[in-house]
């Protein structure tokens, strides 16, 4: 089981580890006191929010946003999307056998092709959610907007879920793909610079997952740590793969739902079957 530390109490300049003799260097030069405040499902814009607002000071409890930030270009055609809806479905239906995954766990959905699309904002995930459906889009595949995206998302959402009472845990991306970006290198890399700089305090740790023909080494760029990026493995079947990918993901809020829930400020990720890690850790 892979574990990455979510960043809390964390000192400018210092690392966290992840107890599990790993570095998160999401947590590199965080803030004091990297808990912030996630909350009924809210929007990117202030104004359209429903969230309440509590009076300063009072903590109602601690959540942690998931973000999903998934290929919807062209060549994601057939079995792929359809195997990414189901990922989709199955998790939202498996929430009334974890009632802690809507205690704790906040979710997003952010698609990607020619241009970025908030699918669903930051929610409170529950059977009565109703899920967008994706389809492929256009002919490109633009890294940049998506992660330009999450750049201007994740700040407003935890500033609307402090505002409602709650602290937040740095959100987690679980970004799949599966082609190269269709734009310049410079573009993407400076928008993933921008997410990933030390200096942006609400920056997310970010887990990459290439499949079909995405290229290993974009992919272990995305990743917080190249440890942290996973390809699937030759001669696997790409719907296959976003299946056994969807149901990490679920299983990867229900073991840090728990974790949270008893005070350990971790959250747990299992390598999906189908997948290899890249720069996999020597024994």
């Amino acid at each position: 089981m892979m574990k990455i530390r979510l960043p809390s109490n964390t000192r400018p300049g210092t690392a966290t580890s992840t107890g599990a003799g790993v570095t998160d260097p999401a947590g590199a030069g965080g803030p004091t006191g990297a808990l912030w405040s996630a909350g009924a499902p809210v929007s990117a814009d202030p104004s359209a929010s429903t969230a309440e607002a509590v009076p300063a000071g009072v903590v109602v409890g601690q959540v942690l946003p998931m973000y999903f930030v998934g290929d919807e270009s062209h060549s994601m055609a057939g079995d792929p999307i359809a195997a990414v809806n189901q990922g989709l479905v199955d998790l939202r239906d498996e929430v009334a056998k974890h009632p802690l995954i809507g205690k704790k766990v906040r979710f997003g959905i952010i698609t990607f092709a020619e241009s970025a699309q908030t699918r669903l904002e930051l929610s409170e995930l529950s059977e009565e959610l109703v899920l967008p459906t994706l389809s492929p889009r256009g002919r490109g595949t633009s890294y940049a907007s998506a992660l330009e995206a999450l750049r201007q998302t994740i700040p407003a959402d935890v500033a609307l879920l402090k505002g409602s009472g709650y602290q937040v845990h740095r959100p987690s991306v679980f970004f799949l793909s599966d082609g190269l970006p269709t734009e310049k290198a410079e573009k993407w890399q400076a928008r993933l610079a921008e997410l990933k700089d030390p200096s942006f305090r609400e920056r997310p740790n970010i887990l990459a997952f290439g499949v079909g023909e995405a290229d290993p080494a974009v992919i272990g760029q995305l990743a917080s740590s190249p440890r942290y990026g996973f390809m699937m493995t030759q001669g696997a079947s790409t719907a296959g793969a976003i299946a056994e990918f969807a149901t990490s993901m679920l299983n990867s809020m229900v073991a840090s739902a728990e974790r949270l829930d008893r005070g350990d400020h971790t959250i747990e990720f299992e390598k999906p079957e189908g997948f290899v890690q890249l720069d996999a850790p020597l024994l």
